[in-house]
């Protein structure tokens, strides 16, 4: 039995003690949008260093919503993916979320973080497929991640548009999928939204339509619409 849902249905338990999934998603999506919007000032208190980094940014995200808000998970999730022909990404175990997490840090801080680094494009794409693998919280991953590579950017004084990934989060989860495999994972996708994201100049040289359309198709799959399926636990 899943402890973070109201028995019998995949709604999570929440602060409001709404039990349609639709409303739920509506809600939580108005608090996420007002709390991005107010992400700055908690910024200046923010490690960027440490994995309790996440944990801020996640609490802040969810808090008004969510008990277990800021708090890595207590069970095992997975879930079927359409890229991968139904099968799951191998999200860290439950009592491997800290570890794992740590490893990652680890790493990063070794990192030169700025515009002299000449594999910044792929060594930023690790950090976040590394980070979004672990999947740290029972729900608000992609989300969290994303905003923390946002800031993690700006803290670094590194270009970064952020809003090609929030204007397409279908394509954003989808590419992190097939980066995230483990078995021939395909980083491509997500290569070429960063590769955007972290191009200054490629801001000005695409529009809007033209950036759609870029980002409507991964393989043969329509990812313009976000329709994500709940979590599986166990």
């Amino acid at each position: 039995m899943d402890p973070y849902v109201y028995e019998g249905t995949d709604v999570l338990i929440n602060k409001m003690n709404i039990r349609n999934a639709e409303k739920l998603i509506d809600v939580e999506a108005q608090l996420f949008i007002a709390n991005v919007l107010d992400i700055q000032t908690i910024v200046q208190q923010i490690d960027f260093r440490t994995h309790k980094s996440l944990q801020m940014i996640h609490r802040h995200l969810f808090e008004e919503i969510y008990t277990w808000a800021g708090e890595y998970r207590t069970v095992n999730i997975y879930k079927s993916e359409q890229v991968l022909n139904g099968l799951s990404i191998n999200y860290s175990e439950k009592s491997q979320i800290i570890f794992d997490l740590q490893k990652v840090f680890a790493w990063a801080n070794q990192i030169q973080w700025n515009n002299d680094n000449p594999n910044l494009k792929e060594d930023f794409s690790r950090l976040m497929i590394d980070l979004w693998r672990i999947h740290p919280f029972r729900e608000g991953n992609t989300r969290t991640v994303s905003i923390f590579m946002k800031l993690f950017a700006e803290t670094n004084h590194i270009y970064f548009k952020n809003e090609i990934l929030a204007n397409h989060p279908g394509y954003l989860r989808k590419s992190l999928v097939l980066a995230a495999v483990e078995e021939a994972p395909e980083p491509v996708y997500l290569f070429r939204m960063l590769g955007d994201a972290l191009n200054e100049s490629s801001s000005h040289d695409t529009s809007d339509e033209e950036r759609a359309n870029q980002y409507k198709v991964i393989k043969q799959y329509d990812v313009s619409k976000y329709n994500e399926k709940p979590f599986e636990t166990e």
